[in-house]
């Protein structure tokens, strides 16, 4: 399965803009070695806020998680990468791994049974 992502530019804060990038999909070697050239791009920006929207990655492994920890590793001074709408597969996993110690993530409230 692929990853999918769109990017959608949110309006301009009083001092920095923000970025949302929305991925789907899986977030597995192949795909995520084709998302950080994208990613890093964005990262590199400077002064705003980028936010990936993970609310419809339905998995994601170690090569997933490593892609962000490479981005937030290059951010541009006044950039700010922040993880949203985390759901159940992909949160264990960056729990799992600490990532969420590195970088903010906000995790998806747990689905109702």
């Amino acid at each position: 399965m692929s990853t999918t992502a769109e990017a959608v530019r949110t309006a301009p804060a009083p001092v920095t803009g923000g970025l949302i990038l929305r991925l789907s999909g899986e977030l597995d070697v192949l795909t995520a070695s084709e998302l950080i050239p994208s990613l890093l791009g964005l990262a590199g920006e400077g002064d705003h806020e980028l936010v990936l929207d993970l609310s419809a990655v339905g998995f994601c492994d170690s090569s997933g998680a490593n892609a962000f920890l490479q981005v937030n590793r290059r951010l541009a001074a006044g950039t700010r990468l922040l993880l949203r709408g985390v759901s159940r597969q992909p949160a264990k996993v960056l729990r799992l791994l600490g990532l969420h110690r590195t970088v903010p993530c906000d995790f998806a409230p747990p689905a109702r049974p």
